[in-house]
């Protein structure tokens, strides 16, 4: 006899079962060719269904988002703890980048159009940013337990050297929907390998700075590996000056 669901239990199902349809049918259709109807149609469920889990189609595409950078999160945290070596770590997850963007190549034009809606509606791009940097700073953890585990300082601070990383591949993405042979997988593993290794650096091969007394500036960010805590430090010195 099979177990009935509790209440709770049925609204996490239903409510997973609206966001995997809703993920096909914004890929299929577009963000603004999707309707909600539509959406409830494929899931098996009514339109009231979509209301009761979500405020509305914007409210359901964010959840798509989180289910989707969660996933890649899982992948990329994956492959950080498997490959024990530094150069093994940065070509796997540039490998697994262009795998994820060649098998859904409609994801990136669904992202840029559902951003150019946002980037439109303060109270939206708001909310659109907040997923976003969420994601960031966790592709950001994954660096700096990289940079810890091999003693490494990074150029600029670990949440930015993601989203370059990710506007890298995103901007990849784009070149490949026109030119799929001209931007091959081995292309963009190179590409990102070398952005990454620019910007890392042996801890040991940061030297501390001499100050104009002479002494030894040991201010240096711990990760980033910038004196004066980075960009906050830029900017420090620039009102002192």
């Amino acid at each position: 006899m099979a177990q009935r669901l509790t209440h709770a239990e049925r609204k996490e199902q239903t409510r997973t079962g609206l966001v995997a349809s809703a993920r096909r049918v914004f890929l299929d259709r577009g963000f603004h060719g999707a309707s909600l109807d539509e959406i409830a149609d494929a899931a098996g469920y009514s339109k009231g269904a979509v209301y009761s889990n979500f405020a509305g189609k914007d409210d359901l595409f964010l959840a798509v988002l989180d289910a989707h950078l969660a996933q890649r999160a899982r992948v990329l945290t994956d492959l950080v703890h498997k490959e024990q070596r530094l150069a093994g770590a940065y070509h796997a997850v540039a490998r697994a980048i262009s795998a994820a963007d060649a098998s859904e190549p409609r994801w990136t034009p669904l992202l840029l159009e559902f951003w150019t809606y946002a980037s439109r509606h303060e109270a939206l791009r708001s909310i659109a940013r907040e997923h976003r940097e969420r994601f960031l700073g966790v592709v950001a953890n994954l660096i700096e337990e990289l940079g810890a585990r091999h003693e490494l300082a990074f150029a600029i601070p670990a949440k930015e050297i993601a989203r370059g990383s990710a506007a890298l591949a995103r901007g990849m993405a784009l070149e490949r929907l026109l030119n799929p042979a001209g931007v091959s997988a081995a292309l963009f593993e190179q590409m990102h390998t070398a952005y990454v290794n620019g910007l890392t650096r042996p801890l040991r091969d940061i030297r501390p700075a001499r100050s104009k007394g002479g002494k030894h500036d040991d201010r240096q960010h711990p990760v980033s590996g910038t004196r004066d805590g980075g960009a906050a430090g830029v900017r420090r010195r620039a009102r002192r000056a």
